[in-house]
């Protein structure tokens, strides 16, 4: 592997462990309610969350593809790090509002950058074969950097809950300091970008190819049972007795079980198969959360550890599943927003029905509600299997990777440090 290559991969998976860390998710709710937030408007703060990504997703990809993928992570990160300083100040629901949206404005210039940045850095030395294996190093060394920062931000939410976003927003600025360092491999692109028409071609390009179409579908499904454990996990644990920093530990414990099992993703999949592991990761999550909404002990943990596994594995397999259907580098970042764009939506929708839920019913409703959700999407999916199955189609639509467009030609992208001239293109 030649040095650059090397130095280039080191870089992005600092980055990926510190550009998430949030201290302050293993207190968040906590944090919110000692603020004077019921359980209802700290899921609506989701929703602003949710609402924010859904107009900027799109955008901020189509951004990223034109004026550099360094430059989308790097000033991604300098946006949560200023709303983690908006909430450290906020005591009402409007300004944490404008800090939710502030995260979630740094959140649309980094979700699909990264992994755009990543498959383009791959493809230009001939490796992106092997996108899959650093995809699930890069995730576990995400989960590793969460399971520090949940261990920490237990420890000093315990003692002073808003100091978790203080120092969250440090650990951004030094993200975004690791991504002005990072150099922007060339992209390999079928026509010059342009702002509108590379957005409206990404769209057309999810909805009328199939399997990518059936990528971003399971990508929805499974992110929203996902994502909700964020809010349920800390909730499920303290009512089974656990303490803050119990939680916190907890939580870190959890997240370094979704790393060992992003980093062995190629064993992973090999053991279940491609198509059986679209049906699997649904159907996993909707028991456990079944099982949750019935039972709240310290047992639970193991009913959490399933929900890593797959929290570890989905990020990798989903994303290459996205990514060898993109045969247009240079729309690479914009297709993936749209795919972020899609899920975010499904979960803005999902999380106030929980939310009303568990205000109304109790924590077991919510978690039911998912268990449902989840049974649902995997039988569907599970039914999908079947019928390809007795068609003689064994694996998944998009097993072959695409090939390549007659005309791609190879054109450098703009570098992280060139000066941007004022017709918005790099010189």
């Amino acid at each position: 592997m030649p040095a650059s290559l090397r130095r280039e991969l080191r870089l992005f998976h600092a980055y990926r462990f510190l550009s998430t860390s949030y201290l302050f998710l293993a207190v968040l709710d906590r944090f919110f309610q000692t603020r004077g937030l019921d359980f209802t408007r700290i899921t609506l703060l989701n929703t602003v969350y949710a609402a924010t990504l859904i107009v900027c997703e799109v955008p901020t990809g189509a951004l990223a593809d034109l004026f550099g993928r360094c430059r989308a992570m790097m000033l991604g990160a300098l946006l949560m790090a200023i709303g983690c300083l908006v909430d450290y100040q906020g005591h009402d629901f409007w300004t944490f509002a404008v800090g939710e949206g502030l995260l979630a404005l740094g959140m649309t210039l980094t979700s699909g950058a990264d992994s755009a940045w990543l498959y383009d850095l791959l493809r230009q030395h001939g490796c992106e074969d092997e996108y899959r294996r650093y995809e699930g190093s890069a995730t576990a060394a995400k989960l590793v950097g969460a399971a520090a920062a949940l261990v920490f931000g237990g420890w000093l939410g315990q003692r002073a809950p808003e100091l978790t976003y203080a120092v969250t927003a440090a650990v951004c600025l030094v993200a975004a300091l690791i991504a002005m360092m990072m150099r922007e491999p060339r992209i390999c692109r079928v026509e010059e970008p342009r702002f509108f028409r590379g957005m409206a071609h990404a769209g057309r390009s999810v909805l009328t190819s199939r399997p990518l179409l059936f990528a971003v579908g399971f990508s929805v499904l499974v992110f929203t049972l996902l994502r909700m454990g964020l809010y349920l996990h800390p909730a499920y644990l303290r009512q089974a007795n656990l303490s803050p920093v119990q939680v916190g530990i907890a939580l870190a414990g959890l997240s370094v079980v979704g790393a060992l099992a992003a980093q062995r993703i190629e064993a992973v999949r090999r053991l279940f198969g491609e198509s059986r592991l679209i049906w699997v990761l649904p159907l996993a999550l909707a028991a456990s959360y079944a099982v949750m909404g019935r039972v709240f002990a310290s047992w639970g943990i193991a009913l959490l550890a399933v929900q890593s596994l797959v929290n570890g594995v989905f990020s990798p397999f989903s994303k290459e599943l996205i990514n060898r259907e993109i045969p247009d580098s240079g729309l690479r970042a914009t297709v993936l927003s749209f795919e972020s764009m899609a899920r975010r939506i499904a979960f803005g929708a999902f999380a106030p029905v929980c939310g009303v839920l568990i205000d109304g019913s109790g924590l077991g409703a919510g978690l039911m509600v998912c268990a449902v959700a989840g049974a649902v999407g995997g039988l569907v999916l599970l039914l999908s299997a079947v019928r390809r199955h007795r068609r003689g189609l064994h694996g998944f639509e998009g097993e072959v990777t695409p090939t390549p467009i007659p005309g791609e030609v190879t054109v450098p992208a703009p570098s992280a440090a060139a000066p941007i001239a004022a017709n918005g293109r790099a010189r």
